[in-house]
């Protein structure tokens, strides 16, 4: 029985189009577009800083619990194919919204892989 060769280097993979928050100033005026980046599937940080998350009191969330959750966009944006580097200082100025409909819009592309992995 032959064995056939497997190279992770010609695995197809699935990438999550995303474009970074434009930076504006006192006045509203944008002083630096967003940064398009590619995002990848979700690598070893990313599910350290999900696990850091997965224990919180919704009802009860305390500051750190919403510290967690800026780490968590960061290292999800970070996971990135352009080498981008995003921290939690480049998503400190998004609201608990916008890091709420990012994390919930970054776990249905990972659910769609999930489900359809071909």
């Amino acid at each position: 029985m032959a064995v056939k060769e497997f190279n992770c280097n010609k695995l197809k993979r699935t990438f999550w189009p995303f474009t970074l928050k434009d930076k504006v100033d006192e006045n509203g005026n944008v002083v630096e577009k967003g940064k398009k980046i590619v995002v990848r599937m979700p690598q070893k940080k990313v599910f350290e800083a999900i696990k850091d998350i997965q224990d919180m009191d919704e009802d009860n969330a305390t500051a750190e619990d919403t510290e967690a959750i800026y780490r968590l966009v960061a290292a999800v944006l970070n996971n990135n194919m352009g080498k981008v580097p995003v921290t939690e200082a480049d998503v400190a100025d998004y609201d608990i919204e916008e890091c709420t409909a990012i994390l919930n819009a970054y776990m249905e592309f990972v659910n769609e892989l999930k489900q359809n992995p071909n």
